[in-house]
């Protein structure tokens, strides 16, 4: 896509249309918000093919009923710092969001939380659910089937710093996760169940204080990218700032997907801000 060419949407008008989109399919508006929301942080962070454009393909898997638009997950098991959600086959970046806040729950209250994660299908990158937990303040990890691992961590820059495949250049991709990731895999294997995810939490105070944490992070953990798909503060926080200015840009042939999609809803399209 030539993004010079591109039509441009204000992030605002792209969360209403996703929003009306999905709760046409059953989803619960608060709850189609959400992943409106989830969806258009990686337009933010600069990554479009997991963002709003993977709209339609959410829509059909709704429709299909390959995921069920009211299920919100069950825990079936806790423990002081532990539990385990059956996520009943729901929307996963939902489930995994709500995962999150659970772990985030035990972490305020002990220093630690981790969820397992059991009934859901295809996640895709969890990296906005890891950097919503980081701002916590908490370093996050989830791990997920494959190489769907997304850790964050709190930085001093206000943004954390976020790691996840996923985020790398597409042309990057192929080469995979670091050594030290593709490492840990074997040992996480043991604690992800197979197809599901481990969420953890770490209150970073319960080790040292958060101001040299912060520092540490800032100064060295995560310095720029790489193609490894690291995501430094400053240069999402540009990416932001962007796309809040300027708006989204969506190719042709992704507008062509909403517009049938819309026009068999009867719902509204924005108007481009660049025309």
């Amino acid at each position: 896509m030539r993004v010079a060419d591109a039509r441009r949407f204000r992030l605002d008008d792209l969360r209403r249309l996703a929003t009306a989109l999905l709760a046409k399919q059953g989803v619960a508006p608060a709850r189609a918000s959400a992943l409106a929301t989830h969806l258009l942080w990686f337009d933010a962070a600069g990554v479009a093919s997991l963002g709003i454009e993977a709209l339609p393909d959410w829509l059909e898997r709704l429709e299909s009923g390959q995921v069920d638009p009211r299920a919100e997950g069950r825990v079936v098991l806790e423990r002081s710092g532990t539990a385990v959600l059956d996520g009943q086959n729901g929307l996963p970046p939902l489930v995994l969001a709500r995962a999150a806040e659970i772990a985030s729950e035990k972490a305020r209250e002990i220093g630690l939380g981790l969820v397992r994660v059991t009934g859901i299908g295809p996640a895709g990158s969890a990296a906005p659910v890891a950097a919503e937990l980081a701002v916590g303040p908490f370093a996050a990890f989830l791990l997920g089937p494959g190489p769907s691992w997304s850790l964050a961590l709190p930085s001093e820059d206000g943004l954390p710093a976020v790691f996840d495949a996923a985020l790398a250049p597409a042309g990057s991709r192929a080469k995979g996760p670091p050594p030290w990731l593709d490492g840990l895999g074997a040992w996480a294997g043991l604690l992800v169940p197979d197809g599901g995810w481990l969420i953890a939490a770490v209150a970073v105070p319960a080790l040292e204080p958060l101001a040299t944490f912060q520092e540490r992070v800032s100064a060295g953990a995560i310095r720029d990218e790489d193609g490894a798909g690291r995501l430094a503060p400053k240069p999402w926080e540009d990416r932001r700032r962007e796309a809040r200015e300027r708006g989204v840009p969506i190719a042709l042939a992704v507008w062509k997907k909403w517009k049938r999609w819309a026009d068999r809803f009867e719902v509204e399209l924005p108007a481009p801000c660049n025309r």
